[in-house]
């Protein structure tokens, strides 16, 4: 089971590269983002081993079970506000490929059309899929696209016109200080073991310690690769001026006498698949979350499925309504907002379980 660990945490990597992250990244590339994608990468590991550290003192529990021993109203408003803080990532994943998806894929169409598929697609993942098969429906995902995108990084590293005086001169900008956005988009990059918080009911093993070191070395040559390329292809003035930073640099990317010999055609449809994934974990912790809090997730229930329902037909139309009062920019905003409240809360979690997981040892 430990490989599904991993997925969870490359998965989230892969979506960085598509969403937010490249926008702020780009936006304060002289003003601390080199900086700031090596603090975001300590702050990342630093969550990352103590978090897991922590669930290991908890086999086969969720978070909602971890916090029977503390205080009811405690348990009820950290689980609510982690749910909310979950379900927005999986809106805000959401909303921004949809985004995308209409500008590349199919101007004419609605976006609130467009996000309306997807969200239903999600919603029957969700509704059909238990922890065990969302992970399974991960290792899938992962297998089929990595050598995909696999090929699309090395056509970008290799590609005869990128301009590595560009990357040089953003690089010796690394004594500015970053912003607070920078280091929340940066140790954004590893923050796909938080979903731990439900998929380790479903772990038969604890998490071995082992192998994590490969992690951080994979999220600094993630990070680098979402910052550094799109200003080797544009330049170091030009590359800010872009609001799909990857995209358009797909667009440059070609295979000659490849069967698809343009990669932006293949860059949307992972960036579909991967987009879609992501979502579907997000809103399937939020939504088992939910269930804890309010014991739905017990089979005695009366009426449960009608519940389920109703709260995933919430998912839905808050992330349908957002679309409809939200344009462009306002959805670029949004997101940082949420990565800037995502960072302090995810410390929260991480210290909250470290704290469950000492006094667990202590009692013995």
């Amino acid at each position: 089971m430990n490989r599904y660990f991993f997925y969870l945490v490359i998965i989230n990597m892969l979506i960085n590269i598509f969403l937010y992250v490249p926008n702020i990244l780009l936006e304060e590339r002289f003003n601390g983002s080199v900086l700031g994608i090596v603090l975001g990468c300590i702050i990342g590991t630093l969550f990352l081993y103590v978090f897991t550290l922590s669930m290991n003192k908890f086999p086969r529990l969720g978070l909602p079970e971890i916090l029977n021993n503390i205080p009811k109203w405690f348990r009820l408003f950290f689980l609510c506000f982690f749910s909310i803080i979950w379900f927005l990532a999986g809106c805000v994943t959401l909303l921004a490929f949809n985004n995308v998806t209409i500008r590349f894929v199919n101007p004419d169409i609605s976006g609130i059309n467009m996000i309306s598929v997807f969200t239903i697609a999600v919603i029957l993942m969700i509704a059909r899929l238990k922890s065990d098969k969302v992970l399974y429906t991960i290792e899938i995902l992962f297998v089929v696209n990595s050598p995909l995108i696999l090929i699309i990084i090395l056509q970008a590293y290799f590609h005869e016109y990128i301009n590595w005086n560009s990357i040089v001169e953003v690089g010796t900008h690394f004594k500015a200080m970053p912003s607070l956005s920078v280091l929340a988009a940066a140790s954004f990059t590893f923050s796909g073991y938080a979903n731990m918080v439900i998929f380790n009911r479903v772990f038969k093993e604890k998490v071995r310690l082992k192998w994590l070191w490969v992690i951080p070395i994979i999220g600094f040559i993630n990070l680098c690769t979402t910052f550094f390329i799109p200003i080797g292809f544009w330049g170091a003035d030009g590359a800010g001026d872009l609001t799909f930073p990857w995209v358009t640099t797909a667009d440059t990317l070609f295979i000659e006498f490849g069967p698809i010999e343009r990669l932006i055609t293949l860059f949307i449809l992972l960036y579909v698949s991967v987009s879609i994934i992501s979502v579907v974990v997000h809103w399937h912790v939020a939504f088992e979350v939910i269930k804890s809090m309010i014991g739905t997730d017990n089979k005695k229930v009366k009426n449960r499925s009608i519940i389920h329902f109703m709260i995933l037909a919430v998912f839905g139309g808050i992330v349908i309504f957002l679309e409809y009062q939200l344009r462009e920019q306002s959805i670029l905003e949004f997101g940082e907002y949420w990565l800037n409240v995502r960072l302090p809360s995810e410390a929260l979690l991480v210290l909250l379980l470290l704290f469950l997981a000492r006094r667990k040892k202590a009692n013995g």
